[in-house]
C-alpha cells in the first residue's frame, strides 16, 4: 500500500502534487469511490476506509483561528450586555443585591480564566430569579460549540471520543493568586456594650441624651431610621460615637467613663481609617460627630470628606432632585412606589450627611482658619425644596438654613481674606451688600420657621438659634472687613472704618442680649453644644468688653454689660454642671478646670478685668480717691492695658476670631493723656 500510495500521488505540470480524492482501498481496486466516509464499497466489504487529508494552507488556517476568536469575543460581549440589562431592570424593581452578587462572581471568574473560561460553569451559577444561570449556561454552551475546533483539531472524530489532554487538565485548575508581602489586619469593631464598657441601660440612656440636644448641632439624622436598635445593628462605630458624646452630658461630674470611652473611640476611628471595607454612610456620620467634639476637628473632618467622596455622597442631592422631579411629573411607571420611597429616604439621609459635612467644613474654614475644602457651585437656596417632602424632619430647617448661611459666609471670607485686593471704599461697599444678603437670609428663614406647621414645639429654639447665627455672621463680617483694611490702632482710623467698628460693636451687643435675656431657648441647650458654640459665646463677650473701652459709651451701658456678663457666666455654669470635661478641654487646659470648660474660665477672667476698670471709674466719679489721682491713674492704666492685651491662646491657636488685636494708642505723644481718658467721662 505504501508503494501504491506513493504512485497515486501524481506530479502536476505546475510542480504541485495532486491529492487523490478516493480512499486507498478504491484506488487499489481501481474503482470509483463515492467519497463518503466510510465509502459504500468499504462499508459493504468491511474494509478500512482511509482517505488522504488535504493539508491546510498556513494563511487560511490563521484566518480561521482569528475568525473563531472574534466570534468567541463577540459572544462574550453580547452575554455581558444581556447581563447588565437584566441587572438594571432588577435594580429598578427589586434592588441590586442578588444581581450584584452574580455579576461579581462572573467578573471574578472572567479575571481568573481570561482565555479558557470566559463564563462560569452552570453548576457554579448563582440562583437568581432573573434567569441569569440560564444565560450563563447558554453562553457557555454556545462558546464551547464555537470553539470545538480549537480544542479538538482532528476532524472526523467526535469530541466525546477524545480523552482530555494534560494541558486541558492544567488549564482547568483554578488560578492561584500571588500573595503580597504585606497584609492589613481587618479587625472587627465592637460596640461598647459588647466590649463590656457600658451596660445596655447606660448605652440607651446616653443614646437618648444625645438626641435630646446634641442632634440640634449635628442635624443629620432621621428619627424614624436612627433608633438605638437600628444603629446598633448597622454600625458599631456610629453607636460608639453617639454613646461617647452622650456620656459627657449623662454622666455625673468626676466620672472617668467619658474619658475611657473617648480613648476607645479613637482606637475605633483608626481601624475605620485604615480599612476601606468599613467605609459607609454611618462611618461618615460617626466622623462628623467626633469632629464636632474633639481637638483634632479639621483632621477628622478631612477623613470624613474623603470617605464621603469615595461613597459618592456628593451626588446624592442631585439624584434626589431628579427623582423628586420624576415623581412630580408622574413619570414613575418603571419604578414601584415602595421602591421609590425607599430610594428617596436613602438619598435624603445621604444628602443630610453631605450637607452636614459642608456646614462643618465652612465653619472650620471661616472661623477656624482651615484651608478651603468643599465649595457649593450651584444656588444654595435649592435645598429648600427638600422641606416639602414627607420624609423631611423639623431639624432639616436648622440644617438647610445653616447651609445657605455658611455658603454666604464662605464667599464673604474668601473675598475679604485677600489683603490689598480691594480699596477701603470697595470693602465698605462689599460689606453693605453682604449685610443685605444676610438680612434677606434671616427674613426668609424666619418666615419659613414661623409658617411651618410641623415646627410648633421646636419653633422658639429654631428662632433663637437663627437670630444668634445672624448676629454672629454680621459680627465676623465687620471684624474681617477691618482686618482686611489693616485696622489695628483705633486712634488712627478714618470715619468710614469707625462706622464699621460701631456696626461690629452693635452686633456683639445684640448677640449678648439674645443669649442672656432668653436663656431657656439657647443657653439651656448649651450643655449639648459643640465646643465652637462655647468658644464664640466667650469671644463675643470679650470682644464687646474691648470695644466698649475703645469706643466711648454712656456709664449705664457699662453697668448693663457687667450685669449681662455675670448672668451669662451663671447660665454657663449651670449648663456645665451636667457636662463632663471633654478631650478638647483637657488639651487646652494644663490642669483640669473646676468650671468644667476652658471657655468659662476665659469668660470669668474677662469679667474680672473689666470690673477692675469699671469699679475704679466709679470710685473716681464719686471722689473717694480724689487725693490720690496720680496713683489711681496708673492703676487704671494698668487695668485697661491688661484688658486690651488679654488675648486667650485658644482664640489664636484653635480659632480664627478677628478683632482681638484692636488697641488704642494715641498718634501724638502730647495728646497721650487726653486721648487715653477717652471713654471715662462719657
Amino acid at each position: 500500500m505504501d508503494s501504491d500510495d506513493s504512485s497515486c500521488v501524481r506530479q502536476l505540470p505546475t510542480g504541485k502534487k495532486r491529492i487523490p480524492k478516493a480512499c486507498s482501498a478504491c484506488r487499489q481496486s481501481k474503482v470509483r469511490c463515492d467519497g463518503k466516509r466510510p465509502c459504500s464499497r468499504c462499508k459493504r466489504s468491511c474494509k478500512p476506509c482511509i482517505f488522504y487529508e488535504i493539508p491546510k494552507d498556513p494563511t487560511t488556517e490563521r484566518l480561521e483561528t482569528v475568525e473563531s476568536e472574534v466570534q468567541r469575543l463577540r459572544a462574550q460581549i453580547e452575554a455581558m450586555a444581556e447581563l447588565l440589562r437584566l441587572s438594571t431592570q432588577q435594580s429598578q424593581a427589586e434592588g441590586l443585591g442578588q444581581v450584584q452578587h452574580a455579576q461579581s462572581q462572573f467578573m471574578e471568574q472572567h479575571r481568573a480564566y481570561p482565555a479558557e473560561a470566559a463564563f462560569p460553569a452552570p453548576n457554579h451559577a448563582v440562583s437568581d430569579p432573573g434567569g441569569i444561570p440560564m444565560l450563563f449556561a447558554a453562553a457557555t454552551s454556545a462558546l464551547n460549540s464555537e470553539r470545538g475546533s480549537e480544542f479538538h483539531p482532528q476532524r472526523g472524530l467526535s469530541a466525546s471520543s477524545q480523552s482530555p489532554s494534560v494541558m486541558d487538565t492544567e488549564t482547568a485548575r483554578p488560578f492561584k493568586r500571588k500573595r503580597s508581602g504585606f497584609e492589613v489586619k481587618e479587625e472587627p469593631i465592637l460596640d461598647f456594650v459588647s466590649k463590656g464598657l457600658m451596660t445596655a441601660d447606660q448605652a440607651i440612656a446616653c443614646f437618648r441624651t444625645f438626641f435630646q440636644g446634641c442632634d440640634r448641632y449635628i442635624p443629620i439624622f432621621d428619627p424614624e431610621v436612627d433608633t438605638f436598635t437600628s444603629v446598633r445593628s448597622r454600625s458599631s462605630i456610629l453607636l460608639n460615637a453617639i454613646g461617647t458624646i452622650g456620656s459627657r452630658v449623662e454622666m455625673s461630674p468626676g466620672s472617668q467613663v467619658p474619658d475611657l470611652l473617648h480613648t476607645e473611640l479613637k482606637k475605633c476611628i483608626g481601624i475605620v481609617i485604615q480599612n476601606k471595607n468599613l467605609n459607609c454612610l454611618e462611618s461618615v456620620q460617626a466622623f462628623l460627630i467626633v469632629a464636632c467634639y474633639t481637638a483634632e476637628r479639621s483632621l477628622i473632618l478631612s477623613f470624613a470628606t474623603r470617605m464621603a467622596l469615595d461613597l459618592g455622597l456628593d451626588e446624592a442631592f442631585e439624584e434626589l432632585i431628579q427623582l423628586l422631579t420624576l415623581k412630580r411629573t408622574n413619570d414613575t411607571s418603571r419604578i414601584s412606589c415602595d421602591s421609590m420611597e425607599a430610594q428617596v429616604r436613602c438619598l435624603m439621609r445621604k444628602s443630610r450627611t453631605w450637607f452636614g459635612l459642608l456646614v462643618l467644613d465652612h465653619i472650620f474654614h471661616v472661623d477656624g482658619g482651615k484651608p478651603p475644602g468643599i465649595r457649593m457651585m450651584g444656588n444654595a437656596r435649592r435645598c429648600r425644596i427638600l422641606l416639602h417632602h414627607p420624609s423631611s424632619t423639623v431639624l432639616d430647617m436648622r440644617l438647610f438654613s445653616q447651609v445657605e448661611l455658611n455658603v454666604i459666609r464662605a464667599n464673604i471670607n474668601d473675598t475679604l481674606d485677600i489683603r490689598g485686593s480691594l480699596t477701603r471704599e470697595a470693602i465698605a461697599e462689599f460689606v453693605h451688600e453682604a449685610k443685605v444678603d444676610l438680612d434677606l437670609w434671616f427674613d426668609d428663614w424666619q418666615r419659613i420657621i414661623v409658617n411651618s406647621p410641623t415646627a410648633q414645639e421646636e419653633r422658639p429654639f429654631l428662632l433663637a438659634a437663627l437670630s444668634v447665627q445672624h448676629c454672629w455672621a454680621e459680627l465676623i463680617l465687620h471684624c474681617k472687613a477691618l482686618r482686611s483694611m489693616g485696622v489695628e490702632n483705633v486712634a488712627a482710623i478714618t470715619p468710614l472704618e469707625r462706622n464699621i467698628l460701631h456696626l461690629a460693636k452693635s452686633a456683639a451687643r445684640q448677640h449678648l442680649r439674645l443669649i442672656s435675656l432668653e436663656p431657656a431657648f439657647y443657653l439651656a441647650k448649651l450643655k449639648y453644644a459643640m465646643d465652637f458654640v462655647w468658644a464664640k459665646c466667650a469671644f463675643c463677650f470679650l470682644l464687646l468688653l474691648k470695644l466698649s473701652r475703645l469706643l466711648p459709651e454712656p456709664r449705664d451701658e457699662h453697668q448693663e454689660l457687667l450685669e449681662l456678663g455675670n448672668k451669662l457666666l451663671w447660665e454657663l455654669t449651670r449648663s456645665a454642671e451636667g457636662r463632663e470635661t471633654s478631650a478638647l478641654d483637657l488639651d487646652l487646659a494644663p490642669t483640669r478646670n473646676r468650671m468644667g470648660n476652658v471657655y468659662m474660665h476665659i469668660l470669668r477672667l474677662s469679667i474680672e478685668k473689666y470690673s477692675r476698670i469699671f469699679q475704679g471709674q466709679e470710685r473716681e466719679r464719686t471722689g473717694v480717691f480724689a487725693e490720690q489721682t496720680t496713683s489711681y491713674f496708673w492703676d487704671l492704666f494698668d487695668a485697661q492695658v491688661d484688658l486690651q492685651s488679654f488675648v486667650p491662646e485658644q482664640f489664636v491657636r484653635d480659632w480664627d476670631f478677628p478683632g482681638l488685636n484692636l488697641f488704642y494708642f494715641p498718634t501724638a505723644w502730647q495728646d497721650f493723656f487726653g486721648d487715653f481718658s477717652l471713654g471715662f467721662g462719657s
